[in-house]
């Protein structure tokens, strides 16, 4: 799930700049806004999703290791990341509005061959984001704790 969310990242970002060059800079402000989101924010999920993937790979168990004895620096490494993955979260959040208010805004849409592509790639993407970066916060979060001791309970 987080190889095809990066997928759709990279593939979203390529596609906003091929967009850009073919036809120009928006001109308005709230496009212009619209814009940097969707090239800064598959920027940002791709970084968190690298991050968060290095615990699950072999380098992980040598990296908790490592942690454990530098505790205090631990903690706070584990809250920035924590922190950068709910800046991640609201901003796919606020991605997805975006992208409905400018389905909305250029009602009706462009009969051109990439706007169909475009428009799923634009909400597929933060949705995917949204999902694999609420996997990874479960892991730790109140409810995913809960869910471990329920399950170790039984």
């Amino acid at each position: 799930m987080k190889t095809l969310t990066v997928l759709c990242n990279i593939v979203l970002f390529g596609f906003t700049c091929f967009v850009l060059v073919t036809d120009g800079t928006p001109k308005e402000a709230s496009y212009i806004v619209f814009t940097l989101l969707v090239v800064l924010i598959p920027i940002l999920n791709v970084v968190v999703l690298f991050r968060s993937r290095a615990d699950d790979g072999w380098v992980g168990p040598h990296m908790k290791e490592k942690a454990l004895e530098t505790q205090p620096k631990t903690d706070a490494i584990s809250s920035r990341s924590t922190a950068i993955e709910r800046v991640a979260v609201i901003c796919n959040i606020i991605l997805l509005g975006f992208a409905c208010w400018a389905f909305v805004d250029q009602y009706p849409h462009p009969e051109e061959d990439g706007v169909i592509a475009f428009a799923v790639l634009m909400v597929l993407t933060p949705i995917l984001s949204l999902v694999v970066l609420f996997r990874n916060g479960a892991k730790d979060s109140w409810l995913g704790l809960h869910i471990k001791r329920k399950a170790l309970e039984e």
